[in-house]
C-alpha cells in the first residue's frame, strides 16, 4: 500500500469517529427557554386593562337639590320685594335732603350777599336825617342800587328794560295804552316796574303801557286824478 492510500484512510477514520449533530433536540432546548417581556408592552397591557375596568364601571349620579315649595318662593318673593321698597324709601329720604340742603345754601348765599345793601341803605337813611345836601343824599342812594343791581348781575339775573321795545306779551305785561305823536303804534311808551329773567325762566314780567300811535292821524292822501277837472 503506498502512502497516499494511507492518508486517505486515516482521513475518513476521523470524520466517522465525529458526532452527528441532532437538530431536533436544538429545537427543543429553545422552545423550552422562557419569552422575554418588554417594560412598554407590559404598561401598555396595564393601561388597557384599567381602561376597560372603568369603562365597565359606571360614575355615580350626583343628587340634585330638592325644588323649593311653594312656601319658600313665595317668602323669597317677598323678601325682595321688601328689600326694593326700604332701598326705593331710602332714596326718596335722600334726594329730599339733598334738595332742602340745596335751598338752604343758595338762601345763604343770596342773604349774605344782599346784607351789604343793607348797611348802604342804613347809612343812607340815617343821612337823610340830617343832611340838607340833597346832592350828597342822592349819591349815596347811587352807590346802592349799583351796588345791587351788580349783585343781581352776580346772581344771573337779567333786568328787562321795556321802553322803546315793541309789545312782548311773553315778557311785558300792559297795564293801559295812550295815544302819542312820537312812538309808533304798538310799542312800549312808558314802564312802570322792569322785569326780570335768570336763563329763560321768567321771575317777574315788566309792567307797561303801550303806545295807540298818534290821537289824530292824519287824512288819507286823495288818488292822484287822471287830469279830468270837475266843474
Amino acid at each position: 500500500m503506498t502512502q497516499e492510500n494511507t492518508t486517505n484512510a486515516s482521513k475518513e477514520e476521523d470524520l466517522a469517529q465525529e458526532v452527528p449533530i441532532n437538530h431536533s433536540d436544538v429545537s427543543s432546548e429553545q422552545a423550552t427557554e422562557e419569552p422575554v417581556e418588554m417594560p412598554e408592552a407590559a404598561e401598555a397591557a396595564e393601561a388597557s386593562e384599567a381602561a376597560e375596568a372603568s369603562e365597565g364601571t359606571e360614575a355615580p349620579a350626583v343628587a340634585e337639590p330638592p325644588e323649593p315649595t311653594l312656601e319658600e318662593q313665595l317668602a323669597e318673593m317677598k323678601g325682595n320685594y321688601l328689600r326694593a321698597l326700604a332701598e326705593s324709601e331710602n332714596y326718596r329720604k335722600r334726594m329730599a335732603r339733598e334738595i332742602l340742603d340745596t335751598r338752604e345754601q343758595t338762601r345763604v348765599k343770596t342773604i349774605g350777599e344782599m346784607v351789604g345793601i343793607y348797611d348802604l341803605l342804613q347809612m343812607a337813611v340815617e343821612h337823610a336825617s340830617k343832611a340838607t345836601d340833597v346832592a350828597a343824599l342822592r349819591q349815596g342812594l347811587e352807590m346802592s342800587f349799583g351796588e345791587f343791581k351788580r349783585i343781581l348781575k352776580g346772581m344771573g339775573v337779567e333786568v328787562l328794560d321795556a321802553v322803546g321795545q315793541p309789545f312782548d306779551p311773553s315778557i311785558h305785561e300792559a297795564m293801559s295804552t295812550l295815544n302819542s305823536d312820537e312812538v309808533p303804534d304798538g310799542v312800549v311808551l312808558q314802564q312802570w316796574k322792569p322785569g326780570f329773567k335768570i336763563g329763560d325762566k321768567l321771575l317777574r314780567p315788566a309792567t307797561v303801557v303801550v303806545s295807540k300811535g298818534p290821537a289824530n292821524p292824519p287824512p288819507a292822501e286823495a288818488p292822484a286824478s287822471d287830469g279830468v277837472v270837475e266843474n
